[in-house]
């Protein structure tokens, strides 16, 4: 299947698209944020890049081998919701790199700690990024804003019950926190 007739597919399911070139649409569904589509070497490339220079933790680029994969992650972003994993509703419709048995193994491995804490730890990873982004001799960093963003900015899901606590995942799922006080 090409992408034109996948694009084609999609807007009969809702999706406004707009061919930006040969490769390249931008998609939408009215009330929620633009993206875009795009066919390159590596397979196809979804994303939503809004903040300037960003990214801000809702901004993503993901890489798809498949074009079936990188249809359903759009399906999934404009039409999915959040699921319940372990008794928290993740937003993983809204973060596209994630994958259900990761995210789901650090939250069953999640470090439980209160919000003073936790505010510690959120400051260590921002001083971390600004370091980590910084030139080295002069010299950009080889690794992107992107990449340094996964290790820096947190998404935040509630309880699916009526938990005070808020379970945190680092956004390349390399750290998660249950924070607040157990009532």
């Amino acid at each position: 299947m090409s992408l034109e007739t996948s694009i084609k597919y999609l807007t009969e399911r809702g999706v406004t698209a707009k061919r930006i070139s040969q490769t390249r649409y931008s998609l939408h569904v009215d009330g929620k944020r633009g993206s875009n589509l795009d066919e390159v070497s590596e397979g196809y490339v979804f994303h939503c890049w809004d903040c300037v220079p960003g990214p801000s933790s809702d901004d993503f680029e993901v890489t798809f081998p498949e074009l079936d994969d990188a249809l359903l992650a759009v399906w999934y972003f404009y039409f999915g919701e959040s699921v319940q994993v372990n008794g928290w509703n993740v937003p993983m419709h809204r973060q596209p790199h994630w994958s259900l048995g990761k995210v789901a193994y650090r939250i069953a491995n999640a470090v439980h700690v209160n919000c003073p804490q936790f505010k510690a730890i959120e400051e260590s990873r921002a001083a971390n990024s600004v370091v980590l982004s910084s030139p080295v001799g002069g010299r950009p960093r080889s690794e992107g804003r992107y990449a340094i963003a996964l290790r820096s900015q947190f998404i935040a899901c509630p309880a699916a019950s009526k938990d005070a606590r808020t379970l945190v995942l680092r956004r390349d799922l390399e750290e998660a926190y249950v924070v607040g006080d157990p009532r």
